[in-house]
């Protein structure tokens, strides 16, 4: 068997064709597919089958075109029928079972035994030329094909605010050797990734001219991804040069795009990047924002043109929040604050959970899951660093109360994607490297406005495990990990403005600090009729020429500021001081 799929895996580039249009109904209603779940398992166990799951995803061609011209084929279904149980998963609508089989698909083909034993991987399209034989060969021999084993083994829990000096060097040299010069951006095939993204902007706003030039020639180039009709993004470019968008419009991608134009344009001072973050947010705005609140999940429009997948998903709804609020940030755009407070409440009314956190849909088939309620607790947090409102804050903290309760491993500090197990025979969940670094960055960010050190505990242990050999020895491209590595060992960018929120010289000043171009920034608004501030770790005089601004750090304060202009250069000032 080994020998068999390592030939089907280095012929795999033979066995794309073209993909003609197809819609939703290629899947069919004649009793062809089950369900993912225990009962499925058991029926296989009893009738003696394997179980063949197609994960597939709503956005993606090749799903179509393996619906059409392979599971319908009549030579397909005839060796399917008496040894196998063929099971379809939308991979959007279960985040533990997408998660566990991202690195095979889209499409991803898995075939167990009845036991949950996983025997053969296919990654991509696979015509029945090629399914075929590998379907006679499992049932000739169901020996498990050996993979190899991704990374290293976990390690204990342990508290860790970054890498070592050699590792961080490990990564940074592979980073700067699959850089593509000529085009930018990363490897050939270049994914829209807001933690690339971000990192650059980071050490280009640190002074890093390297740095500068290399998200500068990226983004200037990654505009061919957007849409000229709807103004979506691409999530990949299927050529180096950019000039071939794959036109699957996922949500993480809108939000990873539209919050680095946001910051760039305000960094840069460059109205090409203001001019591309304009039309995505009119993406989303127009086509991607439910009528009720909330959004739909993503669209598609490459073969197929499944269009928009109107379902609702707290992940997405919290990615869309992110970035929404980080157009605001940079824009002053009231319409956009509003978008993503309407969201907010939706999500928090449609999709929280009794005891904190937040479902992924109306009715979870599984989960609770990890990226549901860490997206939320992100956007929560966003929105209380854009608005003032204290109430955003509380709706975080309870939010980070459930993700702390629910989904730590206490053996590694890691977080689990999924609260349960996605079917009972197989191993126990697993733990997302992305989401563990979005939940890292979320635990800082969160200690720094509470003041809780047990949130600074949760971020530090997951750290810990982003740092141990599972994560480092499975993968080379880590800037997500320097990313968390940055903003646990350093304070965030700190500015409070003082002064009543009906006053509108307040308002000015504290869309000045929402301006300054960094993502790990904790502004807050003290009106002091509302008391005192959640973390009030500093004690702010009183100003009697009406409202200040003060951006401080652990141990000072700059002196008030009352011109909203000035508070870059103060915060500069202050962050030259800290190195």
């Amino acid at each position: 068997m080994v020998r068999f799929l390592s030939l089907f895996m280095a012929t795999f580039a033979l066995l794309l064709t073209s993909a003609h249009a197809v819609d939703r109904k290629d899947l069919g209603d004649d009793g062809f597919w089950s369900e993912w779940s225990d009962a499925t398992f058991e029926r296989a166990a009893k009738e003696k089958k394997f179980v063949i799951v197609s994960l597939q995803s709503w956005w993606c061609p090749w799903c179509h075109a393996m619906n059409r011209d392979t599971w319908a084929n009549a030579d397909v279904r005839a060796t399917l029928k008496d040894h196998f149980i063929p099971v379809y998963v939308d991979q959007d609508s279960r985040p533990d079972v997408s998660q566990r089989y991202e690195r095979w698909g889209w499409p991803a083909t898995i075939i167990f035994g009845p036991d949950g034993t996983e025997i053969v991987k296919l990654r991509g399209f696979y015509s029945p030329q090629f399914l075929i034989p590998v379907l006679a060969e499992t049932i000739k021999d169901p020996s498990p094909v050996d993979y190899g084993k991704l990374g290293g083994p976990e390690r204990e829990r342990t508290l860790a605010t970054g890498l070592s000096d050699p590792q961080r060097a490990e990564i940074l040299a592979f980073m700067d050797k699959v850089y593509d010069h000529t085009n930018g951006g990363w490897t050939k095939n270049k994914l829209v990734d807001g933690p690339t993204l971000g990192w650059f902007l980071e050490r280009a706003k640190a002074g890093d001219k390297d740095a500068e030039a290399r998200v500068r020639q990226t983004l200037t180039n990654m505009v061919a991804l957007i849409d000229k009709e709807s103004g979506g993004i691409s999530q990949v470019t299927l050529k180096p040069d950019w000039s071939k968008p794959s036109l699957e419009f996922s949500m993480f991608a809108q939000q990873a795009a539209l919050t680095a134009y946001s910051r760039a344009a305000i960094q840069f001072d460059d109205p090409a990047y203001r001019a591309a973050a304009d039309r995505l947010y009119n993406f989303l705005k127009n086509t991607l924002a439910a009528p009720g609140g909330g959004f739909y999940a993503s669209m598609g429009m490459a073969d197929g043109t499944p269009g928009v997948d109107k379902r609702q998903y707290a992940r997405e709804t919290g990615q869309a929040i992110q970035g929404v609020v980080a157009y605001y940030d940079a824009t002053g755009d009231k319409e956009a604050l509003t978008l993503a407070t309407t969201a907010a409440d939706w999500a928090l009314r449609e999709r929280s959970l009794p005891n904190g956190g937040f479902r992924h849909t109306e009715q979870d088939k599984g989960g609770p899951y990890l990226a549901d309620s860490v997206e939320m607790g992100a956007a929560l947090l966003a929105l209380h660093r854009s608005t003032g409102d204290r109430k955003w804050l509380m709706a975080a903290m309870t939010t980070g109360t459930f993700i702390a309760s629910t989904f730590i491993d206490p053996k590694t500090g890691g977080f689990y994607a999924s609260a349960s197990p996605d079917a009972k025979n197989l191993p126990k969940p697993i733990k997302q490297r992305e989401d563990n670094v979005t939940t890292v960055r979320f635990f800082a960010l969160l200690a720094s406005y509470t003041g809780e050190k047990r949130y600074r505990e949760i971020a530090e242990a997951g750290m810990g495990y982003l740092t141990s050999p599972v994560i480092l020895d499975a993968y080379a491209f880590l800037p997500d990990v320097l990313l968390a590595e940055e903003e646990l060992q350093n304070e965030p960018v700190h500015v409070t403005v003082v002064g009543a929120k009906d006053d509108p010289r307040s308002g000015a000043l504290y869309a000045g600090a929402l301006k300054y171009p960094l993502a790990f920034k904790r502004v807050e608004w003290w009106d002091k009729r509302e008391g005192k501030l959640t973390n009030p770790d500093v004690d702010y005089p009183d100003y009697p020429d009406g409202p200040a601004a003060f951006a401080c750090t652990r141990n000072f304060c700059s002196l008030p500021v009352t011109d909203a202009s000035a508070i870059p250069a103060q915060i500069d000032r202050l962050q030259r001081a800290l190195k």
